[in-house]
């Protein structure tokens, strides 16, 4: 009876369940401490404290519903509803981009440029993770979000006000530039589609699950961010920045095309070494 009830005890299940786990994730004992964690509603540290408590029916159901979903290669950020990022908690669906830790270098870099009281804006906000978390970091300054996607800008939205409090960040429905108002932002950043859809097929199962719209670009993966430099200079204040997430194949290619549309650039690489964040700034006001 004891061997049974033992068979059933937390550190069990999430033992079990984490060698199911190994033929599809890279962190499988990870994904099965967190989906435990979230099923018994407490934080993944704590539970230590419960590594010997039996499992009831009911939390083993619910939590075996959760492992399914993983196991069909589901990211455990749609599962459990939330993604921490820049030390913030977004909530995320089916209809935004999991906010990666890499792009927290996107945040760093506009956080360092943006001048006092700078007006920014985040093209192409997704769940909201850049916006936000770069107005909880400089709060003199104004930020601007948009997104194509409705349903994206209400993911955003909530998050913004769950978060920030409401009408902290201006929200608008627009394709890229095309709905701004005409004034001039200080920093533009931006976390593009930039995967080459000819590549998408050979992508690991969990990106499948993601909105194809944030994550392919046409021109074999540079099609957005071309247009994102092509037109900033109308919408960017003389000695403002561009600030854009770039995929590391495309780095030569957006150092080229920048240069053609005066802008310098340099281009900075995340920790994995990967060239990762390009920052554009007017060729005239260079110091």
């Amino acid at each position: 009876m004891s061997n049974v009830a033992n068979q059933n005890s937390v550190i069990k299940v999430i033992a079990n369940a984490a060698k199911q786990l190994e033929p599809v994730s890279n962190t499988p004992v990870l994904d099965a401490e967190i989906l435990m964690a979230h099923t018994l509603d407490i934080d993944r540290q704590k539970l230590v404290l419960y590594h010997t408590t039996i499992v009831e029916k009911t939390i083993l159901k619910r939590f075996s519903r959760l492992l399914n979903r993983r196991l069909k290669c589901e990211p455990i950020a749609y599962i459990i509803g939330y993604k921490e990022f820049y030390s913030l908690t977004f909530k995320v669906n089916r209809h935004v981009l999991i906010p990666r830790p890499e792009t927290e270098l996107v945040v760093d870099c506009a956080i360092y440029h943006a001048k006092q009281h700078a007006s920014i804006i985040d093209i192409g906000t997704g769940s909201g993770a850049i916006a936000i978390a770069i107005k909880y970091n400089r709060p003199d300054c104004t930020v601007w979000a948009t997104d194509l996607s409705i349903s994206a800008l209400k993911v955003a939205k909530q998050n913004a006000t769950t978060i920030l409090g409401k009408q902290k960040i201006k929200f608008l429905h627009s394709d890229l530039f095309s709905s701004l108002p005409p004034m001039k932002f200080d920093v533009i950043v931006s976390n593009p589609p930039y995967i080459n859809p000819d590549i998408y097929s050979q992508l690991q199962k969990d990106i499948h699950y993601e909105p194809k719209e944030a994550l392919l670009a046409p021109d074999k993966g540079f099609g957005i961010i071309k247009a994102l430099i092509e037109n900033a200079h109308h919408s960017l204040s003389d000695d403002g920045f561009v600030i854009i997430e770039i995929g590391e194949d495309l780095s030569t290619k957006i150092q080229n095309f920048a240069s053609l549309h005066n802008f310098s650039i340099s281009i900075l690489k995340d920790y994995a070494g990967l060239a990762r964040v390009a920052i554009l700034k007017n060729k005239k006001y260079q110091h």
